[in-house]
């Protein structure tokens, strides 16, 4: 029979690695600046061809949420879980965000007699 090799109880737990902060901000980032992104693409694409622009746009606004995506794999892979972890949370927060906009909006309509 053997025994089990003893653990040092003085030894502390490995800390994650990463900031939840930084994902958080990296998460805004992706989404403001990519925005930006893909509005200086389309109206460069419009110039061009408006249907081409009406067709790409659609296409373009997905852009900030697969780079979030990409964004949160990669800081996974790099082991820095922390970081993937604060992505998540940020982009929770700006579905969060758009939801309670989305409410503010029709609570005032709603006594607008908007219909």
């Amino acid at each position: 029979m053997s025994t089990p090799t003893p653990v040092d109880p003085q030894t502390p737990p490995k800390p994650a690695n990463g900031q939840l902060g930084v994902g958080i901000l990296i998460a805004w980032a992706c989404l403001i600046g990519g925005y930006f992104v893909v509005g200086v693409a389309v109206s460069a694409i419009a110039s061009l061809s408006s249907s081409l622009a009406a067709g790409m746009g659609m296409l373009l606004a997905l852009v900030p949420w697969i780079l979030m995506i990409v964004f949160a794999v990669r800081y996974s892979q790099r082991g820095e879980s922390r970081t993937a972890l604060g992505i998540g949370v940020g982009f929770a927060s700006i579905i969060g965000v758009a939801v309670l906009l989305v409410a503010a909006c029709f609570g005032l309509l709603s006594n607008a007699n908007f219909h």
